[in-house]
């Protein structure tokens, strides 16, 4: 399964090659499989019952490719971050707990969530897979969730940033004379204030110069912070220092919320795999929309290691993962979660 991944990158809320064979794979090995489901085309949920009563966990499972910008300015799907790995373990674990279900308490759901990669044009469009799979219910009925991501250490991640898609939308003027811009200079200036927690995704600037008529600029601006109330601080910042601005809230990704049952269940994996557990790991420094799973119900996101880490989200990160070390990391990745969703799934 990670290799057809691998060999078939598509880019967020386009992966329907790699939906549709996840979620016939699973099918076969005997869950109960809806697509589309949430309202993207490219999600899934499949539902394996076990034998006893117990507790539903639900496993995040990722499939789309990573929004490679070339040279030449053309975007090209590349499987550089792990995806593949990630859903060969989650279909891996799931399957081998199927193979078990006389013996399994509760529910096991698979939630397959397209466009992990916030920057590809659908996914900065529409949001994340995650994001919209919470909004859709999709997680209501789930007691506790995982999410594992090939990492550096094997971990459960206690902190992650939250994070905040503006849109902005300024008009001025611009002449051949040089005539100032206000507006125009004031968002510009606004946007580079803080460039560490300020990201310009995108920016596009419209109108006819030569006539000296009106100048539209149009951008997606990125902001980060490690609270939500220093998110809303910031975000207030930016629309008080351009208030001739149009500003639209696109998306919030919310921080990582630990759940001290999920980490314990997840170290125990680790554990009975004979691998390490890092049970205080250094705060993520980016935005995961995971966070708003974890914010609605008990989650752990799980960090699956390798020595020396990942190249992510470039091309010598995509050989990495086609090779035995990402065969390898799917392999743990699928023994940490099939064992920590048998825990989980028993009765309190």
């Amino acid at each position: 399964m990670a290799r057809f991944v691998d060999e078939h990158p598509e880019l967020g809320h386009e992966e329907h090659a790699c939906s549709r064979l996840l979620g016939e794979v699973l099918a076969t090995g005997g869950l109960r499989v809806e697509r589309p489901v949430g309202g993207m085309d490219t999600a899934f949920r499949a539902v394996l019952n076990g034998a006893r009563p117990g507790r539903t966990v639900g496993i995040v499972c990722l499939f789309d490719a990573v929004p490679a910008v070339r040279s030449d300015g053309s975007i090209e799907a590349v499987h550089s971050c792990g995806h593949a790995p990630i859903a060969g373990g989650v279909v891996a674990a799931a399957l081998a707990l199927a193979e078990h279900a006389s013996e399994l308490s509760g529910r096991l759901v698979v939630v397959g969530c397209p466009a992990d990669e916030i920057h590809a044009p659908a996914a900065a469009a529409r949001g994340g897979g995650k994001t919209l799979s919470v909004q859709a219910g999709l997680w209501d009925d789930v007691d506790t969730a995982l999410y594992a991501h090939p990492e550096y250490i094997d971990t459960v991640s206690q902190r992650s940033r939250w994070m905040r898609r503006e849109h902005l939308h300024v008009a001025g003027e611009r002449s051949l004379s040089g005539r100032p811009e206000p507006p125009l200079q004031a968002a510009l200036a606004a946007l580079r204030a803080n460039t560490a927690d300020v990201m310009i995704e995108r920016l596009a600037l419209d109108g006819d110069v030569e006539e000296a008529t009106g100048l539209v600029a149009r951008a997606d601006v990125l902001v980060f912070a490690d609270t939500l109330e220093e998110l809303e601080r910031r975000c207030s910042a930016l629309r008080t220092a351009v208030p001739q601005a149009q500003w639209t809230t696109a998306t919030t990704i919310e921080g990582v919320r630990p759940d001290a049952a999920a980490t314990a269940a997840v170290a125990e994996a680790f554990a009975a795999c004979g691998r390490e557990f890092v049970a205080d790991p250094p705060p993520l420094p980016f935005a995961t929309d995971f966070g708003n799973v974890s914010q609605r119900l008990p989650a752990a996101l799980i960090g699956v290691g390798r020595p020396g880490g990942w190249a992510f989200h470039t091309d010598d990160g995509a050989a990495e993962f086609r090779s035995p070390a990402g065969d390898e990391a799917s392999r743990a990745l699928a023994r940490v979660l099939a064992l920590a969703a048998y825990r989980l799934s028993e009765p309190v």
